[in-house]
């Protein structure tokens, strides 16, 4: 033990006795300008020694109340989480009736007010949310509850045709990036009382396809079709790309056939090791000690790591952009679920080669024209694709297209991942079960009709 742990003063964590009302409030202090910080500068731009510093008070004496920079984010973490679990306890009876469809709907309602009291700790944990991050294992253990209470709410309320674990999953993932979308921009410019009510309804059949019409039809926005030329969702236009850098290695072809298996070697590997670790966790020496290679070597290729993460995000364009016209060829009605299937056979493969470059687009703090330029491009091009078939659905019931293509989107961008089951290769399942989940919510007619 050294000097320092020695004389170290006891920690003031939530339940010292000797907190005290002082330290409570810098107890509070911290986490406030810790949020703050976060916000304007992101997790890993924001050090210890400038939350101290915003607070008023030394590095050593922070460190009396929290350990480390992540037990500040998992303390935030933690204070949402209660709130959230707090709602679900409040929620009344779920179902296909008016009154289950209320319930729902005040619930969304509620944890959209949640999610924006916190939305930085949301973005922020898009930045760390990686398979080795040390406090995942923490996460996942308050999550797995969150999802267990909300899947017993659900076995309770009659639901049919889905495991209620995954139903919970379901809701919970596309909830959750719903309102990230909202809270980053990437919404049409509706009110935030029509785009939760669109959420509503997506919801709400997605869990209970039975639910009558009349029931959706008391608070649902009414339709609009989305403009052909982007203007719904003008965060998305697709945009010339900047030139590449002169002297970035990306167009060098005079590498020669060596060069480019090497190359194609460390694109590779990047795109491993960005999805497994993460793009900030991964560094150049990671990246060499992985390949074998040395820093000159690399650097021959790619002068910067972001300069690897563009020839990624190029790469996933160029792999996603043919399956966006294939996405607007499915047909809404009995064929749907199995045209479906089959598309997402093809795009989970895709999204797992590129997570480490979707998570970096997601983390919503990239100022790099080309990576935001790319990121646009593609986003655009599935909002494009999935519109036909989306106006296409003979609906019962009222629901704007936009809002529908935003769930979607949603959808796509999270319950690939949260859907996985750890140890097992489930793709098959999962195009299975997301094609059902997305069929129920948002491309059959849904609605019954009312009685009499």
């Amino acid at each position: 033990m050294s000097r320092e742990e020695i004389l170290r003063r006891e920690g003031y964590g939530p339940t010292s006795p000797v907190v005290g009302e002082r330290g409570a409030y810098t107890r509070r202090r911290i986490t406030d300008e810790s949020l703050r910080l976060f916000e304007r500068h992101g997790f890993h731009g924001t050090s210890v020694d400038s939350i101290a510093k915003a607070v008023g008070i030394s590095r050593p004496a922070l460190y009396q109340y929290f350990e480390s920079k992540l037990q500040i984010f998992l303390e935030l973490l933690d204070e949402c989480g209660s709130a959230l679990d707090r709602v679900v306890r409040r929620i009344g009876p779920l179902g296909p009736t008016r009154v289950g469809f209320d319930d729902l709907h005040w619930w969304l309602g509620e944890w959209a007010y949640i999610y924006d009291k916190y939305a930085t700790v949301h973005v922020q944990w898009a930045n760390i949310d990686t398979p080795e991050s040390p406090i995942r294992p923490v996460v996942e253990r308050l999550v797995h509850s969150f999802h267990e209470r909300i899947a017993d709410r659900l076995a309770s309320s009659g639901l049919q045709g889905l495991d209620p674990l995954d139903a919970a999953i379901a809701l919970t993932g596309t909830v959750h990036r719903y309102h990230y979308f909202l809270h980053m921009g990437f919404a049409p410019p509706l009110s935030r009382d029509d785009l939760l009510d669109g959420l509503a309804v997506c919801m709400q059949l997605m869990l209970f396809p039975e639910t009558p019409a009349d029931a959706l039809a008391a608070i649902a926005p009414g339709g609009r079709p989305r403009p052909t030329d982007d203007t719904a969702f003008p965060m998305f236009r697709v945009r010339e790309l900047p030139a590449a850098e002169p002297g970035d290695g990306r167009q060098d072809r005079e590498i020669g056939q060596r060069g480019r298996a090497t190359r194609r070697r460390i694109v590779e590997t990047g795109a491993r090791l960005f999805t497994e670790r993460g793009y900030h966790e991964t560094s150049v020496d990671d990246l060499l000690a992985h390949l074998g290679l040395s820093r000159g070597a690399f650097y021959k290729y790619f002068p910067e790591k972001i300069n690897l993460l563009l020839e990624l995000a190029d790469a996933c364009a160029a792999a996603v952009n043919p399956l966006t016209g294939r996405l607007a060829l499915i047909e809404p009605g009995q064929e749907a679920r199995p045209q479906l299937r089959d598309w997402l056979l093809d795009f989970l493969p895709v999204y797992e080669s590129y997570l480490g470059v979707i998570r970096a687009w997601l983390q919503g703090a990239w100022r790099e024209p080309r990576l935001t330029a790319t990121a646009a491009s593609i986003s655009a091009g599935l909002l494009r694709g999935s519109t036909p078939v989306l106006q296409g659905v003979d609906r019962r019931y009222p629901l704007d297209t936009d809002i529908a293509a935003t769930v979607l989107g949603a959808m796509l961008a999270r319950l690939p991942e949260v859907l996985r089951r750890p140890g097992q290769d489930d793709l098959g399942r999962r195009a299975e079960l997301m094609a059902a989940l997305i069929d129920r919510a948002m491309l059959s007619p849904g609605g019954c009709p009312a009685p009499g």
